[in-house]
């Protein structure tokens, strides 16, 4: 790994992988056609049970440069944040990326987050917009303004293919922690932003996300219950120990998502799943405030969206 090559300084990209033989070659083409060099690309392989690791070998051998450096590692524990975290323990570079090896990065966008950073050398994050495509419709994600941590609670405004990060700072959060499966961009973006990092945005779209039926997330929530609520649960954790002043905002911030995700059970026919759920979040929250939580968890339970814009000054 290198920190500066030909005078430049080099930017690290983690991507994980598992079964993607066909995705991860555009993935890492979109990587590759980057304008900016030096680049050292870090695929961590999870356990797959295809031809990926072999797509991988054969283009890192048809790709590799002097200033495009590709590492090719393994990492047996299942689960993206186990491979994103053995890719972060090899990252030697001052700056790192994480993106997903369904996704595409436009070619400029390497090149315009380390212009930022060189205009800015005291940043810890560079961030911007990600176009998602689904079933045919392209949405922008949330903008990058405002109070970011809240902005965050709500949205999950740090994607992982839509910000890079002082690697210093990210290990000093806590980097990866593999034991939340399920919204650990949500998660981890939590603990970075409690960390009260210095960020700048760039507000062009960088990256495009493509949602895939075997994504980490699934089709619905209810087929992995019980993780969503432990990464909520470590979220919590995470705010009350960051001793902030703005702590019992936060909490009730993550108690409207739990009600939201109890309304996500409920709509997909799982009351047992919801019920529970649902009287936790009212439970958590101081009385004055419940009303505001029914009104989240029925406007959402009836498909509506956007609750968050409603209640969410009441919180």
């Amino acid at each position: 790994m290198r920190g500066i090559v030909h005078g430049k300084e080099c930017m690290s990209i983690v991507v994980p992988v598992y079964n993607r033989p066909n995705l991860i070659v555009r993935c890492l083409d979109s990587l590759k056609a980057q304008t900016y060099r030096p680049l050292d690309i870090i695929v961590v392989d999870n356990g797959s049970s295809d031809d990926t690791l072999v797509n991988v070998e054969k283009w890192k051998n048809e790709c590799i440069e002097d200033d495009f450096n590709v590492e090719i590692l393994s990492e047996p524990k299942t689960g993206a944040t186990y491979a994103r975290q053995r890719g972060l323990q090899m990252v030697h570079t001052e700056k790192v990326m994480f993106f997903d090896s369904d996704d595409v990065m436009r070619s400029d966008c390497v090149a315009s987050v380390m212009d930022l950073w060189h205009r800015y050398p005291k940043l810890d994050i560079v961030a911007w917009p990600v176009a998602i495509h689904h079933s045919g419709n392209v949405q922008l994600t949330h903008s990058i303004k405002g109070n970011l941590l809240e902005r965050h609670l709500v949205h999950a405004i740090l994607r992982t293919q839509g910000y890079a990060i002082n690697t210093k700072f990210l290990n000093l959060v806590g980097g990866w922690r593999g034991e939340f499966p399920t919204w650990n961009d949500l998660e981890t973006g939590a603990r970075i932003l409690l960390g009260n990092p210095n960020v700048k945005a760039i507000q062009d779209v960088l990256a495009d996300v493509y949602h895939q039926r075997e994504s980490i997330t699934g089709e619905c929530f209810s087929d992995k219950h019980g993780k969503w609520e432990k990464s909520l649960d470590g979220i919590d954790k995470s705010i009350a120990e960051s001793g902030r002043r703005d702590t019992e905002r936060l909490h009730n911030i993550i108690t409207y998502r739990r009600a939201i995700l109890a309304a996500h059970y409920a709509k997909e026919g799982h009351p047992e799943l919801a019920k529970p759920l649902y009287k936790q979040a009212l439970s958590n929250i101081p009385k004055k405030k419940r009303p505001l939580i029914r009104f989240a968890y029925h406007w959402t339970r009836l498909g509506m969206r956007g609750a968050f814009s409603i209640v969410g000054r009441f919180l």
